[in-house]
């Protein structure tokens, strides 16, 4: 499915005299999508990574390559940043592409903010949505809906918690922002074993910048257990300007995930947008302030649909709303350098197209057959189960946006299979357990 075109056609002496900007995170399958999204509309885009081998590198539409410190190393990456700024003798629009960048991005404006184009609603907007707690009870106050959780400080709280609480649970970490391993989340199924797990669970430490700015995030938190979150996870992306005024969303349900009960989107089907959640995601916005693109995590349930993750970035799934008419990169960027007129005729082209996309369907090919055909060798999915995805994605062939196979960029889907290879020949019981044994 081709990128919907975008009308604002800039004559080429304007195009020229745009910004370029800066993306990080090469491996990321959302800063391969706002590359070719940026690039398709005439902007020099710089990918930044630690290696060389990350697909959105490999983009065509990407003007230069250059290596970064990593972001878990937060004081030297910072400098980097700094040091870029300083040297480039154009400013770059910088948006972010993780939630360490979001967080430092915020954290740290008064160093950037005079040497980049920035679209930043504030430290206390970014990190009010990515620290769970701050996000559960904002987003319980403006009248959301959120799974039991709880925030245990001592020992006391997590006997509480024991008592409580309506087993399995998640233990998850109360941010993922310089978070050790960036694990998800690890279920415990019984009362008698949460002590135990929670405090093995709590041993992944966080960067000491972080800690510094926080201590109380040191403790993880536990939520009740949906099993529905395996296979009905409604998102909603989009982008909401600092007035409230320039609002445009899209919708999707998350039908297929890797590992299968707590992981990464491979499958999303287009879905309706729901009023009272766009309402409820409004007033979160506007309580906290925040302003830029979004993508927004439920859990739907046979009751309700609850609130589990904000993403105030660019995320993985973000070329499919792109595709859905939709360019989030490029209001980002007329929004970071100030072109109020371009951003409203892209918000109004955006609305205009809104209504065509509805039969469409996101699939990480690549994703999908090795999920497929490792599982159907172990065992693991019985062939009913593998037939029918297969026939999901015949179905829905001709409207399918992949994340990584484009006609017109082929190189970074060919460098991602390099990648894959190279890393299950390393990590072959790591490639396993999370292809294979759902873990």
């Amino acid at each position: 499915m081709e990128e919907a075109a975008y009308s604002d056609e800039a004559p080429a002496a304007v195009i020229a005299a745009r910004p370029p900007a800066l993306l990080f995170s090469a491996n990321f399958y959302g800063t391969l999508a706002a590359a070719r999204c940026l690039g398709r509309h005439g902007v020099d885009v710089t990918v930044a990574d630690t290696g060389r081998l990350g697909p959105a590198s490999y983009s065509r539409f990407v003007s230069r390559r250059v290596q970064c410190p990593p972001e878990s190393q937060p004081e030297a990456f910072l400098q980097w940043l700094v040091d870029f700024g300083l040297r480039e003798p154009v400013k770059h629009v910088l948006y972010p592409t993780s939630d360490e960048l979001a967080w430092l991005i915020s954290a740290h404006r008064s160093k950037l903010e005079d040497l980049f184009h920035l679209y930043d609603p504030g430290v206390d907007a970014v990190y009010g949505l990515l620290n769970k707690r701050r996000l559960y009870e904002v987003g319980t106050e403006v009248g959301l809906h959120l799974p039991r959780t709880w925030f245990p400080q001592s020992e006391e709280d997590l006997e509480a918690v024991r008592r409580q609480a309506n087993f399995p649970v998640l233990l998850k970490p109360t941010t993922q922002i310089l978070h050790a391993t960036h694990r998800k989340g690890q279920p415990v199924s019984s009362p008698d074993d949460l002590a135990r797990e929670y405090r093995e669970f709590a041993r992944d430490t966080y960067a000491p910048m972080l800690v510094k700015f926080d201590p109380a995030v040191v403790n993880p938190m536990v939520q009740e257990f949906h099993p529905e979150a395996a296979e009905g996870i409604y998102s909603l992306s989009g982008f909401v300007d600092e007035s409230g005024e320039l609002f445009e969303a899209r919708a999707a349900m998350k039908v297929l995930q890797r590992p299968r009960r707590l992981g990464v989107g491979v499958c999303f089907e287009s879905a309706p947008l729901r009023p009272d959640l766009v309402e409820g995601l409004t007033r979160l916005c506007k309580k906290l302030g925040y302003h830029g693109v979004f993508e927004v995590e439920f859990i739907q349930t046979k009751d309700s649909y609850l609130l589990i993750d904000f993403n105030p970035r660019f995320y993985g799934q973000m070329g499919f709303d792109i595709a859905r008419g939709l360019p989030l990169p490029l209001l980002a960027y007329h929004a970071a350098t100030g072109d109020r007129d371009a951003l409203k005729r892209a918000v109004e082209d955006a609305r205009d197209a809104s209504a065509a996309h509805e039969d469409a369907v996101f699939c990480n090919r690549i994703a999908l057959e090795m999920l497929l055909n490792l599982q159907r060798l172990s065992g693991a999915l019985p062939a009913d189960e593998a037939r029918q995805w297969r026939q999901w994605f015949n179905t829905h062939k001709a409207t399918a946006v992949d994340p990584l196979i484009d006609r017109d960029d082929m190189t970074p889907a060919a460098v991602e299979l390099a990648t894959i290879s190279y890393g299950a020949a390393r990590h072959p019981r790591a490639f396993l357990r999370m292809m294979v044994f759902n873990r």
